[in-house]
């Protein structure tokens, strides 16, 4: 366009939206990665002054800095100093593969346009007394290490319109209890997909007050939650959870949930899920047939029901299942749609299971199943032939392979 009109030339310098850097999608110190983000380093420090130096732009709505683990503590301080100065509303600071000492600018803890603030890998060495983020709604603090456990509760205590919240737990942060009491929160997620089994004694006291979604992901320690029981919480996704985190027995009211617990993790005594219609569950642990069961027996309104292989699983995995005294009140009266993808026709046991979910859901208007991509055309088509031929409680039922 350049070589069209010589305005183009420069147009580049008004663009509201800075990204330096790529992310790869899996996050590994393989030694081939460090070398290469090394021999980048020295560029990409360059290329950063030279841009901002050149750059025109009033107002800067979106400045990243991935793979920045070689860049000095000092230059990322000028960096951001010149985003917050440009009203910056999205700021992510990603390092990798190695964590990042960094000191951010005292004018960052004030900065009243950003909205968005992503923080991956880094060593925060100081939280100043005051923080205040009063336009920022999306925080997520990945794999951070901080000066101190007070230095996390600043980092969040004063964000009024926060809404979406991410905390990945990593080992040597030096924070032991996680306390998280942000009105305004919607969505919360906690990860450790790092799957740091010393980070099992952390200990997250969240107060839901508005919150809807909640995300646990790898996570080992324990969860403590206070709250009103409200019906703002609509939808969980407990998956690799530790059996200290007791997350059921805080959410009776929740309308949709996805389950992937480890085998000792038991369905609570007691607790029905009286709100719940939408239910995923993960079949990669041998016992998860008896977790549906129980949370079957649990939901009376359930309407939707989603079966899915997420993790991987070893050749030596055996499934098992009791069949209950009887049939679930979901099954009876309220089940309209159930979905299994991967399923294997093979495995008598799951091949049960769905036979009795088939001929005990008597209001169910669809069931589609999904075989796995490695099973060829005519295996598929001739386990899909097993299940037609099936009695089904729902005389209006499509059973269709998907």
């Amino acid at each position: 366009m350049r070589v069209l009109s010589k305005r183009w030339m420069s147009l580049w310098t008004l663009v509201p939206r800075l990204i330096f850097g790529d992310y790869p999608e899996e996050d590994d110190d393989r030694e081939d990665e460090d070398a290469k983000a090394s021999e980048n380093d020295h560029c990409c420090s360059q290329f950063v002054y030279g841009t901002l130096l050149l750059h025109k732009a009033p107002v800067l709505e979106r400045f990243h800095l991935n793979r920045v683990s070689g860049c000095s503590a000092s230059e990322i301080d000028l960096w951001i100093r010149i985003a917050v100065d440009r009203f910056v509303r999205d700021l992510k600071i990603r390092f990798f593969p190695k964590y990042g000492i960094i000191r951010l600018p005292s004018t960052l803890f004030r900065c009243a346009t950003l909205e968005t603030l992503e923080l991956r890998k880094v060593v925060i060495s100081e939280v100043p007394s005051r923080v205040s983020f009063q336009s920022l709604k999306t925080f997520r603090l990945l794999f951070v290490k901080y000066a101190d456990k007070e230095s996390f509760v600043r980092l969040i205590s004063d964000c009024p319109v926060l809404e979406d919240l991410v905390v990945e737990t990593c080992h040597d942060d030096n924070v032991v209890t996680f306390t998280i009491n942000v009105p305004s929160l919607e969505k919360f997620s906690i990860r450790n997909t790092l799957q740091d089994l010393e980070t099992e004694n952390d200990v997250f006291v969240v107060h839901y007050h508005s919150l809807k979604q909640l995300t646990i992901v790898d996570y080992f320690g324990e969860l403590k939650l206070f709250g009103n029981n409200t019906p703002q919480l609509v939808e969980a996704n407990l998956l690799s959870v530790s059996c200290h985190a007791k997350v059921l027995e805080s959410f009776s009211r929740l309308k949709g949930i996805s389950l992937c617990l480890p085998e000792e993790v038991q369905y609570p005594t007691g607790i029905v899920l009286s709100q719940l219609v939408f239910l995923k569950i993960c079949s990669c642990e041998s016992n998860w047939m008896n977790m549906l069961m129980s949370v079957l027996q649990h939901s009376p309104k359930l309407k939707v029901l989603k079966l899915a292989l997420n993790h991987s699983v070893t050749e030596d995995r055996k499934v098992f299942w009791t069949q209950p005294s009887c049939v679930p009140q979901c099954l009876l009266y309220h089940l309209e749609t159930f979905k299994w993808r991967d399923y294997d026709g093979t495995d008598e046991v799951e091949k049960e299971m769905a036979i009795y979910i088939l001929k005990n859901a008597s209001r169910l208007v669809t069931a589609t199943i999904y075989y796995p991509d490695l099973f060829e055309w005519e295996r598929k088509l001739q386990m899909f032939k097993e299940l037609e031929v099936v009695s089904r409680g729902s005389r209006s039922c499509k059973l269709t392979m998907g």
